[in-house]
Formats: C-alpha cells, structure tokens, sequence
C-alpha cells in the first residue's frame, strides 16, 4: 500500500472555500471582538489620521492663501497663471513629511488588526478544543481581554510589517524607475506617446507590461509574508522567522495561498471603491464648509474635496480588512496543519 502527500493540488482546491467558510464562521461567532478591534482602528484611524491632515493644512494655510491672492491678481490683470506656481515647492515639503506619518499609522493600524484576529482564531479553536465542557472552556473574548492578549505581539507585529513592506518597496521603485528612464527618453526605441503620437508596441511591452510584471512581484512577495503575523501569535517567534515560517508555508501550497489572497484583495478593493464612493457625498459638504470659512478660496476647498473621498474610505477601511485578517488567520492554521501532517505522513511508499 502506498500513502499519499496531504498536500496536493485537488487538496488545495477542495480547501480553499473551507477556510473562507470556516473565517466567516469565525466572524459571525466573534463578531463583537473583530469588529469591536475594527472600530478601535476606525477611531484610530479618524482622530491621528485625521490629526496629521489637519495639521497639513494648517501648515499650507498660508500657502492656500496666497495662491489665492495670486490667482485673483492676475484674473484682475487678465493675465495667465499657473495654480500653485509659486506655493508648489513649499506644499511639496509639507506633502513629504505629512505621507510617512500617515504611513506609519497605517502600519500600526494593521498591526494592531493582523494580531487582533489572529487572538480571536487562536480564542476559537480553544473553545472549539474544551468541547462541551463549560469549566474547561475559555470565556467570552471582551475587548479588554484581546488586548490584554495582543499587546505583547504588537512591538513584533509591526517589525513584520516594516519588513514586508521594506521587500515590497523594492518592485514598487523598481517600476516607477521605469516609468521615469522612459519619459526621460534614456530607452532606445521606446517614446512616450502624445496625442499626435500614439503607443507603439515597444512602449505597451516596455512602457505598460513590464512595470506592471514588476509590481505583480511586489504583490506575490506581500502575499507570501501575510501569514507572518499569525504565526507570531501562535509560535512566539521573531519577526524574521515568523517571515520565513510564513515564506515556507505558502510554498507548499502556491495556487490555494494566490486565490484566497487573490479574493481578499479583490474584497478589499471593492469595499474601497464603495467607500471612496460615499465619500464624495461628505466632499461635498466639507467643500461648502471650507469656502464659507475661508471666503470662497476655492484653491483650499479643490484639495479638500479631492483627498476627502479617499480620507473616508480609509478611515473606514479597518472595517472589511477585520474579516481578512481572520482568513489569514485561518490560512495560517490550515497550511500549518497541513505541514504537521506531511512530516508525520510524507508520502514515501510504506513496505
């Protein structure tokens, strides 16, 4: 008789909707903690998120003001302006100190979500074990309770993230360094199409396919740290070999990882387009609000209306990224299961 690898191909795709029905399971029995984490981020999100936009305009106020001033002066001389020619170095600096802040909330934000479902997995599968005994069985997992249980992870949870997005920054250059030596004109046979002048096939193969490959590697390498996190929680590692046990899991099951990954993404995507949807509603308003209090400098309320859509998506975000980190969480334990068993079953033949 011979035995067989657990890990296969027909596997993979017999698991794949039982881990997304076994999180959404998860999500419905535990839904206090995982949106109530999700609420925490969203309120994280909105007061230093929402600190730092302030304190961006507050910054460019001056800035907005006189590109006002400028842009009425030569309306009045009926002579021809750039908007923000003069102001545009100065909001420039501002820009690049305010986009690493928001960067780094963003990090602690996921990290604080990643950790979080992985607690309330971790929770589940230890009430799931005590069964029907009541005295054995863990209680109800408060918010205070998650906490408690995620904050030694939290300091390791975010090396993992500045780690992943330290080796995802890598193809994410590398495609704008493309973009960037063609408009410069540095690749042979390769020009920037006009209006007059349109794509060639050497622009879409280099110019469109390539940074688009490159970046697709960025995303692949996201993916295959994404379980780093959930591990952390359970072994207790490092950072490092959180993200290599993450790296090796996912090897053992390449198309299984990519869909539920590829569902995710799509999932969050979606969200995201909705939200930034329904931000346009509050744009307008705030857009109202800020020509009332700034006697109707329109060049302030332009940037206002443009960047609140995408304000309320991500503040609202945490929201639907709460439920993935439960499937990666669930992920981590399938594969991790699955990689207990080919040790004890490798599949050799048995004499």
């Amino acid at each position: 008789m011979t035995g067989s690898s657990p890990v296969t191909g027909s596997d993979d795709r017999r698991a794949g909707p039982s881990v997304v029905a076994e999180s959404l399971r998860i999500t419905g029995h535990h839904r206090r903690p995982v949106f109530g984490s999700a609420f925490l981020a969203c309120a994280a999100a909105l007061l230093v998120g929402g600190g730092i936009v302030a304190g961006a305009f507050a910054a460019s106020w001056g800035l907005f003001l006189e590109a006002g001033r400028a842009a009425e002066r030569s309306i009045d001389y009926e002579d021809s302006y750039v908007a923000y020619s003069d102001q545009w170095d100065g909001l420039v600096k501002v820009a690049f100190c305010v986009y690493p802040l928001l960067l780094l909330v963003a990090m602690v934000l996921i990290a604080w979500l990643l950790t979080a479902q992985a607690v309330i997995v971790v929770h589940a599968r230890e009430r799931t074990a005590a069964g029907t005994d009541s005295r054995g069985a863990p209680g109800t997992l408060t918010l205070r309770a998650l906490w408690r249980r995620s904050r030694p992870h939290l300091g390791a949870a975010f090396r993992v993230q500045s780690l992943t997005l330290l080796c995802a920054l890598f193809p994410g250059l590398a495609g704008l360094l493309v973009l960037a030596v063609i408009d410069m004109g540095m690749v042979p046979g390769v020009v920037w199409p006009t209006y007059h002048d349109p794509a060639t096939l050497r622009f879409i193969l280099v110019g469109r396919m390539l940074p688009v490959v490159i970046w697709a590697l960025g995303l692949v390498l996201l993916s295959r740290f994404a379980l780093a996190t959930a591990i952390r929680v359970t072994d207790s590692s490092s950072a490092t070999a959180a993200m290599r046990r993450s790296w090796t899991l996912t090897r053992t099951a390449r198309l299984h990882t990519a869909a539920i990954h590829l569902l995710s993404t799509a999932a969050v995507a979606v969200t995201f387009t909705v939200l930034r949807w329904l931000g346009t509603f509050v744009a307008h308003w705030a857009g109202l609000l800020m020509l009332a209090t700034t006697g109707n400098n329109v060049w302030v309320t332009g940037v206002l209306v443009v960047i609140t859509p995408i304000a309320v998506a991500l503040v609202l975000l945490p929201l639907v990224l709460a439920p993935t980190g439960v499937v990666l969480a669930c992920l981590r334990e399938r594969l991790d299961g699955r990689a207990g068993r080919a040790l004890v079953s490798p599949g050799a033949p048995i004499g």
